[in-house]
């Protein structure tokens, strides 16, 4: 009776009784369900990861390089980055998604993922609204809602927000003769603007945004660092007297007559950003009749289009057309005038 008795508990002990669990299987692992794109169209907006499950509370974030001022947070299944302002504009960034992280009743994910990110420019319309409100663009807002934006410097998110989401609207002239401006163009305007910023921030004064372009205008937002001179563009009229005017914000600090192209060899009509200028240069080309000529030590030039510049020209008198194409002024007048200029200034020229 004692050896049966004994052997029965051994049996009961070998043998569980049938309402008893299966012994667990081994867990699934982590899956990644979902990065972000790898163009990120607007860099303030969260980026995230999504899991397979609930995010473990030891698994760990992932983690951004360069490094961006922000936050990662776990909200259920998601892994979401929330940048403090903005990802840099026209940037790249490397996303890590590690080895270890880790949803819950779950394996770790077992490899680690590494993802590309391009942060895309702003729309012109941004770059636009950002050099109107900073003085170098002779424009201002007039939305198509009720947006107010008030003057003065903005916090860092404020500016990179009304950068990669613009009110819409348009840009009127301010004052109202200034060069027109046609909103969500990097029309001749905008791009003058852009290069006369560039070149007093040193730089690359390429009239394009790009990253260094974006990271100094965000700074000047926030600081507020308006344009130290007037909004300065010039208007020259082919309606004889012709005349050369240069515009300072809303005076005009400078007339005089002026002499434009001969029939066949007219000075273009249009908005025109300056892109070069020389103290002294020699011009060459070819006369509307046919003869070539060579003028050495063309003084005080400014090159607006093709070899059409606003130079200073010897002349028995001025108001009508005589050049082959430029804008010619007498010397005097165009040593100031070109003083008063730099590369990106709009020359206007209108009938």
């Amino acid at each position: 009776m004692a050896v049966t008795s004994t052997h029965a508990l051994g049996n009961q002990l070998a043998s569980p009784p049938a309402s008893a669990s299966a012994p667990a299987g081994p867990l699934l692992p982590t899956r990644l369900v979902a990065l972000p794109e790898r163009t990120v169209a607007n860099g303030t907006e969260p980026l995230r990861v999504l899991l397979s499950a609930s995010v473990a509370a030891n698994s760990p974030p992932p983690t951004l390089r360069p490094a961006v001022a922000g936050a990662w947070t776990a909200v259920a299944n998601t892994e979401v980055f929330t940048p403090a302002s903005t990802l840099q504009p026209c940037s790249t960034y490397t996303l890590t998604v590690w080895a270890n992280t880790l949803s819950t009743g779950h394996s770790r994910l077992g490899r680690r993922h590494v993802l590309g990110l391009h942060v895309a420019c702003p729309p012109i319309a941004g770059i636009q609204q950002a050099l109107a409100r900073l003085g170098y663009l002779g424009a201002v807002l007039r939305p198509m809602y009720s947006v107010r934006i008030a003057p003065g410097p903005e916090t860092r998110s404020q500016a990179a927000v009304h950068a990669f989401r613009p009110p819409r609207g348009r840009l009127a002239s301010d004052p109202a003769d200034a060069p027109a401006v046609v909103m969500g163009q990097l029309d001749e305007t905008t791009r003058g603007a852009l290069t006369v910023y560039q070149s007093d921030h040193g730089l690359a004064a390429s009239g394009e945004p790009d990253y260094a372009t974006w990271a100094s205008l965000l700074a000047a937002e926030t600081a507020y660092r308006r344009n130290p001179k007037p909004y300065t563009w010039v208007s020259v009229s082919e309606a004889e007297p012709e005349t050369l005017e240069v515009h300072r914000g809303r005076h005009v600090a400078l007339s005089t007559p002026a002499n434009t192209g001969v029939p066949g060899a007219e000075t273009p009509q249009g908005i025109f950003p300056i892109f070069a200028r020389d103290i002294s240069t020699t011009m060459s080309g070819t006369d509307v009749d046919g003869t070539k000529y060579v003028v050495p030590d063309v003084p005080w030039v400014n090159y607006f289009t093709g070899g059409d510049a606003v130079h200073g020209y010897p002349r028995a008198s001025y108001g009508s057309p005589q050049s082959n194409g430029c804008v010619e002024l007498p010397i005097e007048t165009a040593h100031v005038v070109f003083g008063m200029l730099a590369v990106g200034d709009i020359v206007d020229v209108t009938g």
